[in-house]
């Protein structure tokens, strides 16, 4: 197994934006035009990534004083042996269903898109198996995989966000700054899910040595500073080229954003493929966090046998298979994001508290 000493500040940001820009950006669009109707609905991405650089305090805090240790060490010595078990298996549970709603999602844009006459049951079993590879290495070349395919990623999001540029219609941009506060403030609760992923910092803990909390929380706040301005391009561009109207109707408006884009007499059409090359790289970057996190956490508390990547990634896909079709997967976005709020804020949360209230904290 190949493991990394310790990750660097750039690490920790290129692991949880990496994983944070997963399918937020091509589902978030359509479920904040749904919430918020007007096209002030970007306001909600600020409020949720200040929301979200306030949970990153809890998780700074966490790593500091448990330094070179996972949630999964650190949440017996906090709160007990049984306790322990009960947070790590519900974080283990969130870890799968945020895996199979991945993957699932990820393979239906790929089925649609891509590859129409291929079975979805093989395109999710395949886009699985190479996740399932990579994690088989251990967690060091996971981080370096995420370092290589960044830049990568970043060159063709900014790619197509100055392709589209050409086709914004700045009257649908308008009006601006009207909108009442509380629709834009209650749309956190739809753009937190796309912020998903700083949580990593904890599962990725045996990489991080000894740091300040002052330092973690500022490299944290760099990841979700960078991770929102993307979000808030797209969601500008996608607002000026398609409409509020339209945003609201489209299933995954970002990819039709793309597919807009023409360029007359140009020798290649298909715009969009540059966008889904980036984006497939973040989905599988995404799903590959939440699958280890899945397989670590299960080795925690069930023994540390390999077989346990290859029971973890079997449930993710008959989870992933489980829902009949697409409507069926969204019915079940607002129990998701139920499930990340325990996962995210809440199991953390009671675990930092415990932890000053006991004044604890542990020497490696």
């Amino acid at each position: 197994m190949s493991d990394a000493k310790q990750l660097t500040a750039l690490q920790i940001i290129v692991l949880t934006t990496s994983t944070m820009i997963g399918i937020g950006i091509i589902l978030m669009p359509r479920d904040l035009a749904r919430h918020v109707d007007t096209p002030d609905l970007w306001i909600s991405i600020i409020f949720g990534a200040i929301f979200m650089c306030i949970v990153s305090i809890i998780y700074a805090f966490l790593s500091s004083r448990y330094p070179g240790l996972s949630i999964f060490d650190i949440s017996p010595i906090i709160v007990g042996k049984w306790f322990g078990f009960i947070f790590n298996f519900c974080f283990v549970i969130y870890c799968l269903i945020i895996s199979a709603y991945i993957l699932r999602v990820t393979a239906v844009i790929i089925k649609n898109y891509l590859l129409d006459t291929t079975p979805l049951y093989v395109i999710a079993g395949t886009f699985l198996m190479v996740s399932l590879y990579l994690i088989a290495n251990g967690a060091g070349d996971v981080v370096r995989f995420f370092q290589l395919y960044f830049p990568i990623m970043m060159f063709m999001f900014i790619v197509l966000a100055l392709l589209s540029t050409k086709d914004i219609n700045i009257q649908n941009t308008r009006p601006m700054f009207e909108t009442d506060i509380l629709p834009l403030i209650t749309g956190v609760k739809i753009t937190l899910f796309s912020f998903v992923g700083i949580e990593f910092l904890l599962v990725f803990g045996t990489l991080i040595k000894k740091k300040s909390a002052k330092n973690l929380m500022y490299t944290l706040w760099t990841s979700l500073g960078l991770t929102s301005m993307l979000y808030i391009l797209f969601i500008i561009i996608s607002i000026g080229v398609l409409g509020v109207e339209e945003l609201k109707e489209i299933a995954f408006p970002t990819i039709e954003m793309a597919k807009s884009i023409e360029f007359q007499g140009f020798f290649f059409e298909r715009f969009e493929l540059i966008f889904l090359f980036g984006w497939l790289i973040t989905a599988f970057t995404s799903l590959t966090a939440y699958y280890f996190s899945m397989t670590t956490g299960m080795k925690k508390m069930f023994g540390g046998s390999r077989f346990m990547i290859w029971i973890s990634g079997t449930i993710i896909y008959v989870l992933t298979l489980y829902p009949e079709g697409l409507t069926d997967v969204f019915h079940y976005s607002q129990l998701i994001q139920i499930i990340s709020a325990i996962a995210v804020i809440a199991i953390p949360g009671i675990l930092l508290l415990v932890s000053l209230l006991r004044r604890q904290t542990y020497v490696s």
